[in-house]
């Protein structure tokens, strides 16, 4: 019997039960009794007010032995006291709130690997952006979600034009929550092969109007064509700058690797975008270059005095030799000297095996404490093994360095300051506390423009978060560690790890099983093909409703593409379909095929039907 799901058309056989039932009603018992989060792969992060916060991407808990998979939710992690970080995340130091639409879960591991996007921020609120599988929830490409972090509660934003290559993937990004502006560029679909050279800029003046803009460089050089590397945000310049290197080259094919499509760029290559003038200068750096690789994090941390910013680099994956790294560097600006750093401690180093970490993410808190979350764990050379797939208690799902003595913690500490490490000091002058002496390129800058914009430097964010995130622990002796699925927030801080007894799991496997079995093979049917009819929603929500509600907003500016005034990149699920990105050894032909469906997307302007 073939039934028809909707009004999208898509067809399908209901089979009970079926292996997705299995998988569907084991995601549902799941959330009763997992204690601790073992791993995290391409989720997309970022520190606001005193928490770290995450979503989208793959998981796996202590509690099961399946591989990763996605979840419903968005965590935080509070910021504001001691966390132990030495192995499995338990969840009961977690808050968490349901993700409000399916574009916001990420993709199926192992498919469209680090594709989670990431989060544009200002000093309140999170946006999602890039990574998106999924419709807006009316079926329109102008819809901008955002979550509240004084409140805990997602909107969706309409806004007045199209949000431009809301669907890119493995992009360069940074954001600068003083002003509330964020920047993307590179990935499979912006400045590759060519083609849509620029920058995608988004403001969220907060209280304002939120607007974006694709901007093209009005002098200097093209942007810098990455895919895999990392970009910065540097308080140097009038208004800031942006500081881009590593990953691939797209601007054209390669010839490095075999079996790539793109080689991978030299670390001596660093791309600065000035804000103030909106043009990409160029400046070789040396010292210690780092070995090629894709797939790393970056941060920074700035002298006390703001004589010298150093840009910690962490991990990776090297294509050309089939391996992953687990070392850190470290440039220094604006010197734009490359230093290897021993560090020491590194708990993913401490067993028989010496894996790599690559694919993971870094967010710094207070200058001092790079805090990475998730990851591959890759061991071997070419043969490789990953380590994590499963939950893995040797390998924690976070560990943090401190970037001031390059020691990793065994506990996160809330109460850290930054000062000018040794190491770093010794090759451009100074102490502690600053007073760098080298503060321009070994071979000197490679235009008056850029010196002049080294120049300037923009003063400290004074902003002081309010302490509004301080959980309020339940009452309720019912109230489990997991993931919150009421549609509201949950505070897992300081409660008690016991969750529900035996016998209450017992009670919810035993009635859960017959309502969600009949249900669960029709489930992904539902979840997949809703993608092809856009549904309404209503703009009105009901006072007290913790349904997301509909806000339109102005655009500070439109969105205007100069190279291709006739094609707009529309916001579209993967289709019936995903295209599998492979977790490491991509081939040429795959590359290809990805690029190709990304341009293919933006140009064509419609979606695959099922």
């Amino acid at each position: 019997m073939m039934v028809r799901v909707g009004g999208g058309g898509c067809l399908f056989t209901p089979i009970l039960p079926s292996y997705l039932t299995y998988l569907f009603l084991f995601s549902v018992l799941r959330q009763a009794y997992g204690k601790s989060m073992c791993s995290i792969l391409d989720q997309r992060t970022a520190i606001v007010d005193d928490r770290l916060f995450f979503c989208s991407g793959n998981y796996t808990f202590d509690d099961e032995s399946a591989t990763r998979h996605t979840t419903s939710s968005i965590y935080w992690l509070y910021l504001n006291d001691t966390i132990d970080v030495t192995g499995p995340l338990r969840m009961d130091r977690l808050g968490s709130a349901d993700l409000p639409d399916p574009s916001l879960v990420g993709g199926i591991y192992p498919d469209w690997g680090g594709s989670a996007g990431t989060f544009f921020y200002d000093h309140t609120t999170l946006y999602p952006y890039a990574g998106l599988v999924g419709l807006p929830p009316d079926g329109s490409d102008n819809i901008l979600w955002e979550f509240n972090s004084a409140s805990n509660n997602w909107t969706w934003v309409k806004l007045d034009y199209l949000i431009p290559f809301a669907n890119n993937n493995e992009g360069v990004y940074a954001s600068d929550p003083r002003t509330g502006t964020s920047y993307y560029t590179g990935g499979y679909q912006v400045s590759i092969n060519g083609t849509n050279n620029g920058t995608v800029m988004f403001q969220s003046p907060n209280p304002g109007p939120l607007g974006f803009e694709f901007q093209t460089d009005s002098a200097g050089i093209s942007p810098p064509n990455i895919l895999k590397g990392a970009m910065v945000y540097v308080r140097k310049g009038r208004a800031g700058i942006l500081i881009a290197f590593g990953g691939y080259q797209t601007a054209y094919e390669g010839n490095q690797i075999p079996d790539s499509l793109w080689d991978q760029r030299p670390f001596n290559d660093i791309f600065i975008y000035d804000i103030y003038s909106n043009t990409w200068y160029h400046q070789t750096a040396t010292g210690q270059v780092p070995e090629l690789r894709t797939e790393f994090c970056a941060v920074v941390s700035s002298a006390p005095d703001d004589s010298s910013f150093q840009i910690t680099m962490h991990g990776g994956w090297d294509q050309l030799n089939r391996r992953a790294f687990n070392d850190v560097y470290v440039l220094s600006v604006p010197s734009f000297q490359w230093m290897k750093i021993q560090d020491y401690n590194n708990p993913d180093l401490k067993g028989p095996r010496q894996p790599g970490r690559n694919r993971h993410k870094c967010d710094i808190w207070n200058e001092t404490s790079m805090i990475v979350t998730g990851g591959e764990l890759t061991d071997g050379v070419f043969n490789t093994t990953l380590l994590a797939t499963t939950c893995n208690p040797a390998y924690p799902p976070v560990k943090v360095l401190d970037t001031s003595t390059y020691v990793w913690q065994t506990e996160f500490k809330p109460s850290v300051s930054y000062s000018v490490p040794g190491v770093v000091s010794a090759l451009i002058g100074g102490g502690p506390s600053g007073n760098a002496t080298l503060r321009q390129p070994e071979n000197g800058w490679e235009s008056d423009e850029l010196a002049e914009v080294f120049s300037h430097t923009v003063a400290r964010d004074t902003y002081i978060p309010p302490g509004r995130s301080n959980p309020t622990i339940p009452t309720d002796p019912t109230h489990t560690n997991g993931p919150s699925s009421s549609g509201g927030a949950s505070s897992g801080k300081g409660q008690d790890s016991g969750g529900l007894s035996t016998g209450a799991i017992t009670g919810i496997a035993i009635g859960a099983v017959a309502a969600v079995a009949a249900i669960a093979s029709v489930f992904p049917a539902v979840f997949f093909c809703r993608r092809n009819r856009n549904r309404k929603r209503k703009d009105e929500v009901s006072d007290g409703s913790t349904t997301p509600s509909v806000i339109d907003k102005p655009f500070i500016k439109g969105w205007h593409k100069p190279e291709l005034d006739a094609t707009t990149a529309q916001r579209y699920e993967l289709g019936c379909e995903n295209i599998v990105h492979e977790v490491h050894g991509e081939d040429i032909a795959k590359q290809k095929e990805i690029a190709e469906y990304w341009q293919t997307r933006e140009l064509a302007g419609s979606s695959p039907a099922c």
